[in-house]
């Protein structure tokens, strides 16, 4: 049925779709092959080339010369939700269950349609995200309040004031506060360690899955958009580290103290239901179904508790290979068994061990001219890196994916 469209409209869905898949979530080479394999379903030619600030893409119409379509795109922000019910508009029309016009109509209905959860939602769940980060680094229970704490401000600050001289260094300013304030604590007598606090309270904002995300287009051949989101990525760990290490000296110049203590100390078992509270978070800051919970709870726990114990047997990078391999294979029994996106609970359980937070401690090293070690953070990064990677490659051989997305 929608073969017989008018190109005029073929056209402009498939490049609604690229607008969609890139602005909710989808790495370079997955809208690349989503946008040809839906060109090939409704019966034209096209070339599809994604990087993170644009889509290119050429056509070879029947009815038309062939020309060149140029999409100017910010990078956007993760909606699961969003990225699930587009694929899901995509399937309605490939199948002939809705018309090419409805398609492009319902497309443009996600996008006007307002997020599921609100900066309320989001603000409460960054508590709660930076709160159980403390606890699963071992953190005591002043760590892990006074990083819910810090993490809430930054969330209130990022949803009120928004403007663009403010959006090209908040990152910076958000680290400064926050290293700032885990370093005036002590000299109050609160008893936290300061390091722990501020990765906790920080980890929001390490690009961590970019970083991921970025090996992975570089891995698949996608040079261009990989090499682009790597530098995006770095600009923004640089940022971070700058203002936590400014934050820190300046704190420790005004406020010197001595004390040093231990907080309320939680048993170890904390981390299990702590655990099932972290991937929630994902649910509210990755803006996904609520029907979908379950489903990146479990993906959570599953990547946690690979992680943990393919570390302790194999090693850090073949752990992480480990744990990509689990994250890759069961994403795509997801896809198979749900007819959903397998990047619902891949995203999510990928995010728990992604390396951004030995990458930003690497730059802190660096910073403060301990140079070895700081070499050896940040290729621990890549390395941890490359594995979840290959891990994910090696998944998608186990269990061949039946969808692009």
């Amino acid at each position: 049925m929608n073969q017989n469209a008018s190109s005029k409209e073929k056209v402009e869905f498939i490049m609604l779709l690229g607008k969609a898949l890139h602005h909710y979530g989808a790495s370079a080479d997955r809208i690349e092959k989503a946008l040809y394999g839906v060109s090939r379903g409704l019966n034209i030619q096209g070339n599809f080339f994604s990087i993170p600030t644009s889509i290119y893409a050429n056509f070879r119409l029947p009815d038309h010369d062939e020309f060149t379509s140029m999409e100017r795109l910010e990078p956007g922000k993760i909606n699961l939700e969003k990225l699930s019910d587009a694929d899901q508009t995509v399937d309605d029309v490939l199948d002939g269950k809705i018309t090419l016009a409805e398609g492009i109509n319902i497309l443009n209905e996600i996008f006007q349609r307002r997020p599921r959860f609100n900066d309320l939602h989001v603000n409460i769940s960054l508590f709660i995200l930076a709160f159980g980060v403390a606890i699963i680094l071992k953190g005591s229970l002043h760590d892990a309040v006074a990083s819910g704490l810090f993490c809430l401000a930054s969330g209130l600050f990022t949803s009120k004031v928004k403007t663009e001289r403010i959006d090209t260094i908040s990152e910076a300013i958000i680290a400064f506060a926050i290293s700032f304030g885990a370093f005036l604590l002590p000299y109050y007598q609160i008893p936290i360690n300061p390091g722990l606090v501020i990765l906790a309270a920080i980890i929001f904002y390490i690009p961590g899955l970019n970083l991921t995300m970025a090996i992975h287009e570089l891995s698949s051949q996608n040079l261009t958009s990989g090499t682009a989101r790597l530098t995006g990525a770095m600009i923004i760990m640089l940022k971070i580290s700058f203002g936590s290490y400014i934050g820190a000296q300046v704190a420790k110049s005004f406020f010197p103290t001595d004390f040093m203590a231990t907080g309320y100390v939680l048993d170890p078992l904390w981390i299990w239901p702590v655990l099932l509270f972290v991937p929630l978070t994902f649910v509210v800051n990755f803006q996904a179904n609520t029907r979908d919970a379950f489903w990146i709870v479990l993906a959570g726990v599953i990547s946690f508790t690979s992680s943990k114990y393919g570390t302790a047997y194999f090693g850090v990078v073949a752990g992480s290979f480990f744990s990509g391999t689990v994250i890759g294979a069961g994403s795509n029994l997801f896809a198979r068994f749900k007819q959903r996106p397998s990047l619902i609970v891949a995203l999510p359980a990928i995010i728990l061990l992604v390396p951004g937070s030995i990458n930003y401690k690497g730059l802190n090293f660096l910073f403060s001219q301990n140079t070895i070690d700081g070499i050896n953070a940040i290729f621990n990064s890549a390395s941890i890196g490359m594995g979840l990677v290959a891990g994910a490659y090696f998944g998608n051989v186990l269990i061949k994916p039946k969808r692009t997305l």
